[in-house]
């Protein structure tokens, strides 16, 4: 079963593939739209630094070491599962009906239906934006910490995939989700990009233990830095960040394969 099942996801991937590379003026445009939403946040970003110095008492380059790695994860998440928008589409649709009847789990199938490259544009912005806050950043670097640095952005892309993972589950059961998609969006480019200390004692507890945006880039970022005091939870907690990613995303999809139970399909 597992090999039919790579065998067959192979197969997804690469007819995803030659699917997004026959429309190259689409793709062209894709990722210069993706390149310029990143590009105009940063641009914001910038002119909120260059206006004030510092935020919540982290300097500039310090500032943008934390966006640096809030875009880096994005990026990664942006690039491998950004598919899971569709999923009010597909189920809607009765695209899902397909899923059902091949031998790869329903969640893969959704996430290789259409190939990101389009999400390169986002890759390029990210690296660039971060190589550069790394290297101005003062930092320590010893390997244990750059390897904490890499583990914390993939787990920080698979915080902000869990998250939109659950919103896409809550489709088999909701009219429509979509309006949530937007929100999530919005929640983690405004409040992954500062330190959440800025935004007061219950805003920075809620996006930490309710919303786990905290460890998408601050928490890494603070152990970068040196800056665990700033977190107000144990800095051991912190260190664990690369392991919320991955812990968040299993749980995520165990709850979208159970909710899809609950699908019904328009033909029936």
């Amino acid at each position: 079963m597992a090999a039919s099942t790579l065998t067959a996801l192979r197969v997804l991937i690469r007819l995803s593939l030659a699917t997004e590379l026959q429309y190259r003026v689409n793709l062209l445009q894709s990722l210069i739209g993706g390149a310029a939403a990143q590009a105009t946040q940063l641009l914001f970003i910038g002119v909120i630094l260059t206006s004030f110095g510092a935020i919540g008492g982290w300097s500039a380059s310090e500032v943008m070491l934390l966006v640096g790695l809030r875009m880096a994860a994005h990026a990664i998440y942006a690039f491998f599962f950004r598919r899971v928008i569709d999923n009010d589409r597909v189920v809607h649709t009765g695209e899902f009906d397909r899923y059902l009847l091949r031998p790869v789990p329903a969640f893969l199938q959704l996430l290789t239906r259409q190939f990101n490259l389009q999400q390169l544009g986002d890759i390029f912005i990210a690296a660039a934006v971060l190589g550069v806050a790394v290297r101005n950043a003062s930092i320590d670097w010893t390997f244990g910490l750059a390897l904490f640095c890499g583990a914390s952005v993939i787990g920080g892309g698979l915080i902000e995939a869990s998250l939109q993972t659950i919103r896409a589950a809550a489709a088999f059961r909701l009219a429509n989700t979509d309006a949530l998609i937007g929100t999530i969006d919005s929640l983690v480019g405004t409040y992954s990009n500062f330190p959440l200390q800025i935004f007061g004692g219950f805003a920075s507890a809620f996006f930490t233990f309710a919303v786990p945006l905290a460890f998408i880039a601050w928490a890494p970022a603070a152990i970068l830095l040196n800056r665990s005091a700033d977190l107000g939870f144990p800095a051991e907690i912190a260190w664990s960040t690369p392991a919320f990613g991955p812990i968040l995303m299993m749980l995520a999809v165990t709850v979208y394969h159970l909710e899809s139970r609950h699908y019904s399909s328009p033909g029936s």
